[in-house]
């Protein structure tokens, strides 16, 4: 099994997929980087701040990425077979 999917114009690990948002005739797929941001504050012992990780998204269309979302489309179904019953 791979861990990337090969898109037209890009490759997509598949372990750094955070969530796929399957709309009809419609995928978006958020991807978390692993590059972090944050800040911090701190004073006399007290302090607040923050860490997010960079978040992108990725839009496949059936009308306009007609390959990648074939490909997206197998690639759900063989790892995600929804249940037909």
């Amino acid at each position: 099994m791979s861990r990337f999917i090969r898109l037209s114009t890009f490759l997509v690990n598949t372990n750094d997929i955070h969530q796929i948002i399957i709309n009809p005739n419609h995928y978006c797929i958020h991807v978390v980087g692993k590059q972090m941001d944050g800040f911090m504050f701190s004073f006399a012992g007290f302090g607040t701040g923050y860490v997010s990780p960079y978040t992108h998204k990725i839009e496949v269309c059936k009308t306009k990425h007609s390959i990648d979302y074939k490909i997206m489309t197998d690639w759900i179904d063989q790892h995600y077979p929804m249940d037909k019953n």
